[in-house]
């Protein structure tokens, strides 16, 4: 089936059996909404309370990720550690009353050395009206408003990142909400790599070879460019996702990535999306601004890696903001063998590339369980790395997502490496359940 890429809704021509065509904080940002610690007559940031979070081991880390780097076994980038806490705001803050008899409440939270820092709220009640919020101690970053409507199905709530290594997190409720709010903060999650940054050099990122999509390259998949997310998944691990279109083209907020980023349920609830994470400028492969993102998704369907072809949709907790501009890409399941292949993607989680395969796809029976996969045997632009895994790669002809990245040896060290992607059509017909394919839900 077919469906046609649009950033807007429109009726469309007869479709094909089996194919579908769809589209559809850094520093603050002028005209951004603030929170009142900011901008009320409130104390400063040295006057409020805060916690350190006991001191964590990376060594052990470091060696689990190399040993997962080598190993056949598929797996989403690692950048955080999560350290548990148990901290609400009746056992820890600082609580003020502002004039219009509203309550804020604030606590600093730090993990010394860590690079970046976002919290796992596992209860997340708040009265209508309030708003939680997260900033660094200089207020340059911002993330939020949550209110009430960003609770996620689990009950809880997975942030956004702050960049540094303490976070400001604030609570502003109404006058009168007293114990209607039930908030607790079940985990600190302290980055230990910055989105492929080395831990000790901050100027290292991705690998050089890589398309910054605001290049000329990607002047032809714009589109394209537009629906395709960095996601973080419980805190700690990064992947690429793209949101795709269904043949009633209602904009269903469907994202598509792995199913090794997204195994279950529970790691549905803790994604994050963050959207138009990429290079001002051509060949700087930095720069880019994670203020615009959503938290929370739902899983609708799933195939496994080891038996399968490695898909995961999630249905997203909200629509993304017309501001971020974005699209439903198209895909087509039909299982015909492109010219060659465009990938858009976030790698090691840093800003969005695209690189270029100019050789007609491979089958391939890459775990032994099926020919589920793609072959893509050398990129000739660009490469992948972690945090690749999940994106899309697109025939060039049509501009159709014809599959999802589940595993390889490609980098910028590797230019010779290949790329495996579980197919698209693979995806479609699953394991025969609506659980464990697409059809259900795209068609």
């Amino acid at each position: 089936m077919k469906i046609t890429p649009s950033s807007k809704l429109y009726a469309m021509a007869a479709l094909t059996a089996l194919v579908v065509i769809i589209g559809g904080a850094t520093p603050v940002e002028a005209g951004r909404t603030l929170p009142p610690g900011l901008i009320q007559p409130v104390k400063t940031i040295g006057e409020v309370a805060r916690v350190e979070m006991a001191e964590i081991d990376l060594a052990p880390i470091r060696a689990e990720d190399a040993a997962r780097d080598r190993s056949a076994r598929p797996a989403p980038f690692r950048f955080a550690a999560g350290i548990d806490a148990d901290i609400t705001p009746a056992t820890a803050g600082t609580w003020e009353t502002l004039g219009d008899g509203s309550s804020l409440w604030r606590l600093r939270i730090a993990s010394p050395g860590a690079l970046s820092l976002n919290l796992e709220f596992d209860r997340f009640d708040i009265p209508a009206g309030a708003s939680v919020w997260l900033y660094d101690g200089n207020g340059t970053m911002v993330q939020g408003p949550y209110t009430r409507d960003n609770r996620n199905a689990g009950g809880g709530l997975w942030t956004a990142l702050v960049l540094g290594d303490e976070l400001v997190v604030e609570l502003h409720q109404p006058a009168g909400a007293g114990s209607r709010t039930a908030l607790r903060i079940a985990s600190v999650n302290h980055g230990y790599r910055e989105f492929g940054e080395a831990e000790t050099t901050a100027a290292v990122k991705q690998g050089s070879c890589n398309i910054d999509v605001i290049c000329s390259e990607g002047d032809d998949w714009r589109d394209q460019i537009r629906s395709t997310a960095r996601i973080t998944i419980s805190g700690s691990f990064l992947c690429s996702a793209q949101l795709v279109n269904n043949t009633a083209e209602d904009g269903t907020p469907y994202l598509l990535t792995a199913q090794h980023c997204v195994e279950n349920a529970s790691q549905a609830f803790s994604v994050v999306a963050f959207w138009n994470y990429e290079s001002p400028t051509c060949g700087l492969n930095a720069g880019g601004s994670l203020s615009q993102n959503q938290s929370g998704s739902t899983l609708v369907s799933l195939w496994e890696w080891q038996s399968g072809s490695d898909f995961a949709l999630v249905h997203l907790d909200q629509v993304p903001d017309p501001a971020y501009d974005v699209y439903y890409s198209g895909w087509d399941a039909t299982g015909n063998i492109p010219s060659g292949s465009v990938g858009i993607h976030h790698p090691s989680g840093d800003e969005k590339s695209i690189s270029f395969n100019h050789d007609p796809l491979d089958y391939e029976d890459y775990y032994g369980s099926g020919s589920h996969q793609w072959r893509i045997n050398q990129w000739e632009e660009g490469t992948t790395e972690g945090g690749s895994s999940g994106s899309c790669i697109y025939d060039p002809v049509s501009q159709l997502c014809v599959g999802t990245l589940t595993a390889g040896t490609a980098s910028c060290t590797v230019p010779s490496g290949y790329d495996i992607y579980g197919r698209m059509d693979a995806h479609w017909t699953g394991n025969g359940t609506a659980e464990g394919r697409l059809s259900d839900w795209l068609d």
